[in-house]
């Protein structure tokens, strides 16, 4: 029997129309996560006047997606390692999708907690996994900017929730903004049928005879025989919980480091997107000036999701990461100083292309840092440690909002974040795990 190495076989492919419509479903689940997280910025200043909302407990409403996240990294990243890529990808898409529409039918704090919290699950075990198989699935020369790719349409829906907020909350009340998301469910049964599942999975499964099928999709060129037999690299760890191989083989500090630099680039990112319409209006601007730096700063971060793209093929992901913490941290830290209109609009959009640029990278430098047997797991883990500081971010805004620190302040706040995440990715280094054939068992 002989042994091919399914990953070497996918690095080396030509990107073809398969790896498209991968990349294409990952992408349309992004827009619809990156609208669900950002419209909750659009409709606060609506909902505090609606329902007299303290700081502090609209602060708690938007952290509860993010608290969902956290457990839907953990719980639901672990199980798909068990389960699939796809199913739990699909599963998730369903249950976010039916949490957000449900939204739009709360009258109470608790109602709205509970569908906010739910949504947050679902995100929390779509988008670790969405990065998960495109590093699987893509070909080696594009798979960053493919990654990044994808990331890059969280900031698409964030600009459409934005967009939402300015010209259908006015005429059609907050309600219909989540009605919206909830179109994604009726594109489920088509989803289901053209995305592929992992192939590291399906070896891991002993599913060869899929493994065949999605290989000739993925390199046409690749002509099986009946003698071969498809394994992956992977770690030679024994452990039977995946969990614990985060902290063995050299991984246990590189693990804590990846953590620290996942909470503090969100904290940045979901701070921001809940409270800077607030934020702002509270600073002298107009309510509908204030949303539409919303809209700008995730026009940013679609362009910095791009360009730290191509600058972590080039640079590498560490040296990327250091430079968007700082960028992060010195122009969110501008914002607070009344500068000219399109002085603002420059640093919204560098302040949004940063921190979300450096979001998708950390998603790929976790990718690379963990073998195949756990990398759902690494990566949906360093994701839901993120979603502290992305908890924080909404709570800790309310907080200043409540405490009436000087406008100034509250941006050179926000900032600091930025210069701790740079200094965790600084002392980060990768190790080479020694590496052996993956073969499925039975």
């Amino acid at each position: 029997m002989q042994k091919i190495n399914a990953a070497t076989l996918i690095d080396k492919a030509p990107l073809n129309k398969n790896h498209k419509i991968l990349v294409f479903w990952c992408a349309v689940i992004m827009l619809f996560d990156g609208y669900d997280l950002v419209i909750y910025g659009s409709v606060l200043p609506h909902l505090m006047k609606e329902w007299q909302l303290t700081p502090q407990t609209a602060g708690l409403l938007g952290a509860a997606s993010l608290m969902g996240m956290m457990l839907g990294a953990v719980t639901l990243g672990m199980a798909a390692d068990k389960f699939g890529r796809k199913n739990i990808i699909i599963a998730c898409t369903i249950l976010s999708s039916l949490a957000v529409a449900m939204n739009g039918f709360a009258h109470d704090t608790t109602t709205f907690f509970i569908c906010r919290l739910l949504t947050g699950i679902g995100l929390g075990g779509a988008v670790p996994n969405l990065v998960t198989i495109i590093k699987e699935m893509a070909p080696g020369t594009h798979r960053n900017r493919l990654i990044n790719f994808v990331l890059a349409f969280y900031g698409v829906g964030a600009i459409i929730s934005g967009l939402s907020g300015l010209f259908l909350i006015p005429a059609f009340g907050w309600q219909v903004t989540f009605w919206i998301a909830g179109i994604c469910i009726f594109l489920i049964p088509i989803m289901y049928k053209t995305f592929p599942e992992s192939i590291s999975y399906l070896i891991q499964k002993n599913r060869q005879t899929e493994v065949v099928k999605t290989l000739e999709k993925l390199n046409p060129a690749h002509q099986h025989h009946a003698n071969m037999h498809y394994v992956v690299e992977t770690t030679a760890s024994k452990q039977k919980i995946p969990v614990v191989g985060l902290f063995t083989e050299n991984k246990a500090i590189g693990t804590l480091l990846i953590w620290s630099g996942f909470a503090m680039v969100m904290l940045m990112v979901y701070g921001l997107n809940t409270w800077l319409p607030k934020l702002m209006n509270v600073g002298g601007y107009s309510l509908g000036s204030s949303i539409t730096f919303l809209v700008t700063l995730n026009i940013g971060a679609i362009i910095g999701t791009l360009i730290f793209g191509v600058l972590a093929d080039k640079w590498g992901a560490k040296s990327t990461l250091i430079f968007g913490y700082l960028l992060s941290a010195a122009s969110i830290s501008c914002l607070g100083f009344h500068p000219p209109t399109f002085v603002l609009s420059a640093l919204l959009v560098i302040a949004g292309g940063a921190t979300v640029g450096s979001m998708s990278v950390i998603h790929t430098l976790a990718a690379d840092f963990y073998p195949t047997n756990i990398r759902s797991t690494g990566v949906s883990f360093a994701a839901a440690m993120g979603r502290f500081g992305a908890i924080s971010g909404p709570l800790f805004g309310g907080y200043l909002l409540a405490i009436n620190l000087p406008f100034q302040q509250n941006f050179i706040v926000f900032a600091i974040p930025g210069l701790i995440g740079a200094l965790a990715i600084g002392l980060f280094t990768q190790k080479k795990i020694l590496a052996t054939p993956q073969m499925a068992k039975g």
